[in-house]
C-alpha cells in the first residue's frame, strides 16, 4: 500500500512541476541597442514591444520633464534670437507629441523670427505648421502652409526639411483617403528627390530617410539600397524620431521588396523606437497591429497595439489616424472575441479529455491497489503463525520491562513526593514562623502602647503633671521602638528574601556596592528599597512607614538612581523583580 500511494504522488507531483514550468521560465531581459535588436527573431521583438509598452508612461515623464525644463528656460530668456531657438527647439519636441502645443510654439517662434527679421526662420516654421496641420488631418492647410515657402531660397537642409514635409503630407493625405498606390510624383518632385538624395552627405540625418524614398519605385532599386540603409540604422539610437523614421523606411524598402519578414521586424523596431521617444504622431505600432491580427496567435497582442494607437491618437488630436484606427480595432475586436471562443472551445474539450485520462488513470490505480491489497493479504497468511509467536514473545519482554520502569518510576515518584513534603512542611514552618513573628511584634506594641496609656493615666490622677510632660516631650521612647521596629523589620524581610542585597548589588556600578551592617541589618537606602520591592513606591508612604521626612526618601532614592548601571526610568521596575523567596 505504502508502495503505490507513492507512486501516486509522484505521477500528481509530476503533473504539477509540468503546469508551473511556463511559470518559470526567466522574463527576457530589455534591450536597446539597435544592432542587437535587429538580430532578434520575431517572438523575441515582440516581447521587447510589449515591455518598452508597459514603460510608456516612464519615457512620456521623461518628455515631459524636458518640455518643463525648455519652457523655463523659455520664461527666463529676454534676447530675441535666444527666445526663438528655445521656441524652435520646444515645436520640435511638441511636434509629434502634443499637437496643440507645437503650434503654439510654431506661432511663438514665428513671431519672434519675424521680429529678428531672419526670413529663413520664418521658412522654417511654415514647414513645421505644415507638418502639424497634415498630421492632424488639415491637409488644405498644410498645403497652404507648404505654398507659402519659396522654395528657390532655402538653404539645403531647409530643402530637406521640405521635401521631407511634401512627402509627409502626401503619405498622410493617401493614407486619409484609402490609396495604398504609389505617391504621385511629379517630374520636378522626382528630380528634386533624386538630386537631394545624391547630393546629401552620408552623415545627414535625413540621410536613409531620402534615399529610402528615392528607391521606392522598383524592387531593384528597392534591393540595392537596403544595404545602406540597413547599415546606417544599425548605428542608430533607440530613442528618437529620426531613428524610427529610418527604421520605418527600411521596413518599406523589404516590404517592396517582397521581405514580409525582415519588413514585420523592422516595424516592431520602428514602434519600439517611436514609443521610447514618446512619439504620439505613430505609424509603425499601427501596422504591426494591422499585420499581427492575421495570426490567432498574436490576437491580443494586435488588440492591445491598436489602443494604445487610439489613445495616443486621441491625445494627439490626429484626424488622419482616429477613423481608420477605429475600425483596424473592430475588426480586429471581432477576430480577438472569435478567437477567445474558439479557444475556449478547445480548453473545455481538453478538460474534458484529461478528466476522462484521469479517470482511467485513477480506475487503474485502484485496480492495481486492490490486487496488491489481495497479495499482501495472501503472503501475510503465510507468516503469520511466525509473526504471532514472534509477537507474543515480544510482548512478554516488552511487559517484564514496562513493569521494571513502572516500579522504578513508582520509586522516583515516591522519593519525590516524600521530598515535596519536606519541603512543604519547612516552608509551612517557615510562613508559621514569620505570622507568629508579626503577631507578636503588633502585641508588644500593643502592650507598650496599654502600660504607656496606665502610666500617663496614674501620673493625671496624682496631678504629676510636670512628669507626664517629660514623659511625652522626650522622643526616646518613639526612638527606640522605631529602632526595634527596623530590626524586626530587617530581620523577616532578610529571611524572606535571603539573596536581595546581592541581587540589589547586580544594578550598581561595582565602586558602587552595598554592603550589610556587621550586625547584617538594613542600610537607610536598603530598607527603602526594600519597601519598594514589598509595592510600596510611594515616597509619602514610605517616609511614614519608616519615620523619616518626604525629602529624605526622595534624596536617597535619587542618589541611588545615580549609582544604577541600568536606565534611571527602569531601575524601581527591576527591583520589584529582585531576589527569590526563601519558601
Amino acid at each position: 500500500m505504502l508502495k503505490y500511494r507513492s507512486i501516486l504522488k509522484i505521477l500528481l507531483l509530476s503533473v504539477f512541476l509540468s503546469s508551473l514550468l511556463p511559470l518559470s521560465s526567466q522574463e527576457p531581459a530589455e534591450v536597446s541597442d539597435m544592432s542587437l535588436l535587429s538580430e532578434m527573431s520575431i517572438e523575441e521583438l515582440l516581447s521587447q514591444l510589449d515591455m518598452t509598452l508597459a514603460r510608456a508612461p516612464e519615457f512620456e515623464n521623461r518628455k515631459q520633464e524636458k518640455l518643463n525644463s525648455l519652457k523655463k528656460e523659455l520664461a527666463t530668456t529676454r534676447d530675441v534670437e535666444q527666445r526663438y531657438w528655445i521656441a524652435r527647439n520646444l515645436c520640435l519636441e511638441y511636434g509629434p507629441f502634443d499637437s496643440d502645443s507645437a503650434m503654439r510654439y510654431i506661432d511663438e517662434a514665428y513671431r519672434l523670427a519675424t521680429a529678428a527679421g531672419r526670413t529663413d526662420w520664418m521658412q522654417e516654421m511654415l514647414i513645421n505648421r505644415s507638418y502639424i496641420q497634415a498630421a492632424t488631418g488639415l491637409f488644405e492647410e498644410a498645403g497652404g502652409s507648404l505654398a507659402l515657402v519659396d522654395r528657390a531660397t532655402l538653404p539645403q537642409d531647409l530643402q530637406v526639411k521640405y521635401f521631407e514635409q511634401a512627402l509627409f503630407l502626401m503619405n498622410h493625405r493617401n493614407q486619409f483617403v484609402g490609396l495604398t498606390a504609389e505617391l504621385p510624383f511629379s517630374e520636378e518632385d522626382r528630380a528634386m528627390l533624386d538630386s537631394l538624395s545624391t547630393s546629401l552627405p552620408e552623415s545627414s540625418p535625413q540621410y536613409s530617410w531620402l534615399k529610402g524614398w528615392a528607391n521606392f519605385n522598383t524592387p531593384e532599386n528597392a534591393s540595392r539600397t537596403i544595404p545602406e540603409v540597413k547599415q546606417k540604422v544599425i548605428t542608430n539610437t533607440v530613442d528618437n524620431r529620426q531613428s524610427a523614421m529610418d527604421t520605418w523606411v527600411l521596413s518599406r524598402l523589404y516590404e517592396i521588396n517582397g521581405d514580409t519578414e525582415n519588413k514585420l521586424r523592422y516595424l516592431i523596431i520602428s514602434a519600439i523606437t517611436d514609443i521610447r521617444a514618446s512619439i504620439k504622431e505613430i505609424a509603425s505600432l499601427e501596422e504591426v497591429a494591422n499585420m499581427l491580427k492575421e495570426d490567432p496567435d498574436n490576437l491580443k497582442r494586435a488588440n492591445d497595439y491598436i489602443s494604445y494607437c487610439i489613445r495616443c491618437a486621441n491625445e494627439y488630436k490626429s484626424r488622419v489616424r482616429v477613423g481608420r484606427l477605429a475600425d483596424l480595432q473592430y475588426r480586429i475586436s471581432q477576430d480577438y472575441q472569435k478567437a477567445l471562443a474558439e479557444e475556449q472551445q478547445k480548453v473545455s474539450a481538453y478538460a474534458w479529455l484529461l478528466a476522462a485520462g484521469l479517470a482511467i488513470l485513477l480506475a487503474a490505480l485502484v485496480f492495481i491497489i486492490i490486487q496488491m491489497r489481495k497479495l499482501r493479504r495472501s503472503r501475510a497468511m503465510l507468516n503469520e503463525a511466525n509473526l504471532a509467536l514472534e509477537g507474543k514473545v515480544e510482548e512478554l519482554e516488552d511487559l517484564k520491562g514496562r513493569l521494571e520502569e513502572a516500579n522504578s518510576s513508582l520509586e522516583d515518584r515516591y522519593s519525590n513526593a516524600r521530598q515535596g513534603a519536606m519541603t512543604l512542611s519547612e516552608r509551612n514552618l517557615a510562613k508559621e514562623k514569620y505570622i507568629a513573628d508579626i503577631f507578636s511584634i503588633c502585641s508588644n506594641y500593643i502592650s507598650k502602647l496599654d502600660d504607656f496609656r496606665k502610666n500617663i493615666y496614674r501620673l493625671l490622677v496624682a496631678r504629676k503633671f510636670e512628669e507626664v510632660m517629660e514623659m511625652t516631650k522626650s522622643p526616646e521612647l518613639s526612638q527606640s521602638e522605631i529602632k526595634e521596629l527596623h530590626r524586626t523589620f530587617d530581620k523577616i524581610f532578610l529571611g524572606i528574601y535571603p539573596d536581595f542585597v546581592r541581587d540589589f548589588n547586580t544594578l550598581l556600578r561595582p565602586e558602587e556596592q552595598i554592603e550589610l551592617k556587621s550586625n547584617n541589618l538594613l542600610n537607610t537606602e536598603l530598607r527603602i528599597y526594600a519597601l519598594v520591592r514589598l509595592g510600596l513606591t510611594d515616597s509619602v508612604a514610605i517616609a511614614k512607614f519608616l519615620h523619616c521626612s518626604v525629602q529624605t526618601v526622595y534624596n536617597t532614592r535619587q542618589r541611588t538612581r545615580a549609582k544604577a548601571v541600568v536606565p534611571r526610568e527602569e531601575f524601581a521596575d527591576r527591583v520589584r523583580s529582585l531576589g527569590r523567596t526563601s519558601f
